[in-house]
């Protein structure tokens, strides 16, 4: 668990760092290209962001990849720590699910029998009633 933990934490927040510091790396180098704008016909502006891009995503994947394996890690490791607990706390909760369906289930059916003697009552007193016309 503490494996698989840390290695989608890793993949994870990798992906995040690369991503963000492909787009923080592109800004920071076009704007460093800035200054030789002049001299280069302003071709310093996208060099500088082809090459601060690469470098963001280099060290944005390495951060984030180190950041998700250890987190994932601990989080994993922490989990595995309190199976027993999670588990206990898992069959506790399926249990007083279980116990709720009965006993709405039970008041359920007795309101269904209780509104079925309702109707057979009412049924039975109009058709021992009649309808109501003069005898011949």
């Amino acid at each position: 668990a503490t494996a698989a933990s840390a290695t989608v934490g890793a993949v994870t927040l990798g992906a995040g760092g690369a991503a963000t510091g492909l787009a923080a790396g592109g800004v920071a180098g076009a704007a460093a290209g800035l200054p030789l704008a002049l001299f280069t016909f302003g071709l310093s502006i996208p060099i500088g962001a082809v090459v601060g891009s690469g470098a963001g995503l280099i060290v944005g994947t390495a951060a984030g990849a180190t950041t998700g394996f250890v987190g994932g890690g601990a989080a994993g490791y922490g989990v595995y720590q309190r199976k027993d607990d999670i588990r206990d706390a898992a069959s506790s909760a399926y249990t007083r699910a279980s116990d709720g369906l009965r006993s709405v289930k039970g008041a359920a059916l007795q309101s269904a029998d209780f509104a079925i003697s309702m109707f057979l009552t009412a049924r039975h007193r109009l058709v021992r009633a009649g309808t109501g016309g003069t005898a011949a």
